[in-house]
């Protein structure tokens, strides 16, 4: 990825930064409240000479620059807080004070990610993971989803993960692959651990499509919205598609109070530490690109076991890794049968520590 100093550039040099067609570009600028300061220190200001030398380049300049040549933001985050050495300071510290609103924007320095834009319309395989515990009582809700993923144009690859459950699900699974076998290819597997970020991560490792989607096997978000999700996904493989439940009004008892406020709670924290918006922390449906994928898996996040659920890894991870977060509002609905296969409390602990090795990391 191509890295420059805005500050450095003559007008023609900026113009041709986004006429190379690069990928990804990032590009440093000084921070609103240093921009004129560093001007006035070298009197390079209207105040002091007829005509300055250098460029005045904001973030919002760059932004608008960027969206005229078709390249999207990603997100911008704080690079160099002050212009006094910090070398005695922790990194660790340096970076939670970066992520702190205020701070981070009086920082001198902030970088921002670009990315390349285009849409395509492909006709990749989709693999789509359905993790299942418990879920016997939702056989037709299953039914119902598999005779709606024929509308969906791509070819389609499912692979259900049973979770060791305490009724018939691996066998109504089995039945299910049997009848829907002749439309999609389908991959029955059990899982040899236990947990759904576990589940995920066994049903993906033997996947082979280019779009990857996870779908709660209680099917509690509306699944047209969650095919429409996936079709949107299909057309750029820089994309996350986070589905929100909290958008619209949800249906009577689809959540608990105190989960409702923890999953709040966790979505204002995500977002500041990525400095991008997050409408719901732990919605079961995501969308995101094998590259994506690839990705994760290089650096190890993929496999970590601090994650219970892997939804946080997988924000986190997208902004680490230059992904654009794209929130997708769906329909939610109450459990038609079962109870959700969590506990709020022990794993919303874990979930803080998954925030802290992130919150002191260089996201």
């Amino acid at each position: 990825m191509r890295s420059v100093n805005s500050w450095n550039l003559t007008n023609n040099e900026l113009h041709q930064l986004f006429k190379d067609n690069n990928e990804f570009i990032s590009i440093k600028v000084r921070g609103n409240t240093w921009e004129p300061i560093t001007r006035w220190l070298r009197l390079d200001s209207r105040i002091f000479r007829e005509t300055t030398s250098k460029a005045r380049i904001t973030l919002c300049d760059i932004e608008s620059l960027a969206e005229i040549y078709n390249y999207r933001s990603i997100r911008w985050k704080a690079k160099k807080l002050t212009p006094m050495p910090t070398k005695v300071i922790p990194e660790s510290i340096k970076n939670i004070f970066r992520k702190i609103p205020i701070i981070r924007q009086l920082a001198y320095e902030l970088e921002i990610v670009f990315y390349k834009y285009s849409e395509n319309i492909s006709e990749h395989l989709i693999s789509i993971v359905i993790p299942a515990r418990n879920e016997a009582g939702n056989k037709e809700l299953l039914i119902n989803a598999l005779n709606k993923f024929k509308n969906i144009p791509n070819k389609l690859e499912i692979i259900f993960v049973e979770g060791n459950s305490n009724d018939n699900t691996y066998d109504i699974l089995k039945e299910i692959k049997e009848n829907f076998s002749n439309f999609f290819k389908i991959s029955l597997l059990k899982q040899t651990s236990k947990g759904k970020k576990n589940a995920v991560v066994e049903g993906f490792n033997i996947c082979s499509g280019e779009t990857l989607a996870i779908i709660d096997s209680d099917f509690t978000v509306d699944i047209d919205d969650s095919i429409a999700a996936i079709i949107e996904s299909t057309k750029n493989k820089n994309i996350l598609i986070n589905c929100a439940r909290t958008t619209f009004p949800m249906e009577k008892d689809a959540m608990r109070w105190a989960n409702y406020i923890g999953n709040r709670l966790f979505a204002i924290f995500l977002s500041i530490l990525i400095n991008k918006p997050v409408s719901d922390s732990l919605c079961g449906t995501k969308v995101f690109s094998r590259k994506f994928f690839k990705l994760m898996k290089q650096n190890g996040s993929w496999d970590s076991k601090s994650d219970p659920f892997g939804d946080f890894t997988i924000i986190f991870e997208a902004a680490n890794n230059n992904i654009k977060i794209l929130n997708y509002p769906v329909r939610y609905y109450a459990r038609k049968s079962g109870a959700p296969n969590i506990s709020r409390w022990v794993d919303g602990l874990k979930l803080l520590k998954v925030c802290w090795i992130y919150m002191i990391s260089d996201i």
